[in-house]
């Protein structure tokens, strides 16, 4: 119950609702425990480590990440945290020695991968005998009003667009996947699937767009007015009108989740996984 707590306030001010939904099943999932070693491989500006570092616990916490600007990102949003930072690719050998990890976070990351299973396959190498895997990847059978504008392009022209503001789900994404083929890939390299899982099938209209269109708005803010209580990294309580307005709407929205999803249908897919 305390590490509920504990992420539901970490959560607050995360007003994309298919990442908060995503974080919290992964937080919930890796079923922690104090002193063991995590790894977030692909950590990015190192959101999952934030909320990991934030928890009360004692782990050992490791990000890895190709994009050294990310990682930049990263050691920004963790000041003052006890957390190790290093660069990789999974497409050749990351510096870790076999069987170092507890537990790996990779999420968002796989559709990136020019060779999916060899990237999986270093992951698996850096974990423990036993150790748990915990996955999330873009559903291929993602809601029309998630990304309308690729969603009629592919049933329609079997199309898409790949990279830039209106790429929206598919930018910078080699592929997305169907629930069942995540799960072969996965079992191909020899993990021992527990558990998948769509996440977030209820949004607002070309909710995709909005959350772009608004991480630039408050990029643009120079007087933080609307960024208030809007910082994923922040813990702050305050909020300005339109802000919280915004975090209200996504909020009710995003209670329909709870109670109907179609099973293969969603923004994400998530996946765990033993050694």
């Amino acid at each position: 119950m305390h590490i509920k707590n504990k992420l539901k306030s970490l959560l607050k001010n995360t007003g994309d609702m298919a990442l908060k939904r995503r974080a919290g099943i992964i937080i919930e999932e890796l079923d922690l425990h104090g002193g063991e070693k995590i790894i977030d491989v692909g950590c990015g500006d190192g959101y999952y480590l934030y909320l990991l570092s934030n928890l009360g616990m004692k782990l050992s916490l490791t990000g890895v990440d190709f994009d050294r600007r990310a990682l930049e990102s990263a050691k920004k949003n963790l000041w003052r945290k006890k957390v190790r930072l290093v660069h990789g690719n999974l497409m050749s050998k990351l510096p870790f020695d076999d069987a170092t990890f507890d537990k790996a976070v990779m999420s968002e990351v796989v559709e990136h991968l020019p060779n999916d299973v060899r990237g999986l396959k270093e992951v698996k190498r850096i974990l423990k005998k036993n150790g748990t895997l915990i996955l999330t990847v873009p559903n291929a059978n993602y809601p029309f009003l998630w990304d309308p504008i690729n969603w009629l392009l592919e049933k329609l022209f079997n199309t898409h667009i790949k990279s830039g503001f209106w790429a929206g789900i598919w930018n910078q994404h080699i592929r997305l996947y169907k629930p069942r083929q995540i799960q072969r890939v996965v079992s191909k390299v020899g993990f021992r699937v527990s558990m998948v899982e769509s996440l977030t099938y209820w949004c607002l209209p070309f909710n995709h767009y909005l959350l772009n269109f608004g991480a630039r708005i408050l990029a643009n803010d120079k007087s933080h007015n609307l960024a208030k209580g809007a910082n994923k990294f922040s813990k702050s309580a305050k909020r300005s009108t339109i802000t919280d307005l915004f975090f209200t709407l996504t909020s009710l929205v995003d209670k329909l989740n709870d109670l109907y999803m179609p099973k293969s249908f969603g923004v994400s897919i998530f996946l765990k996984a033993k050694k």
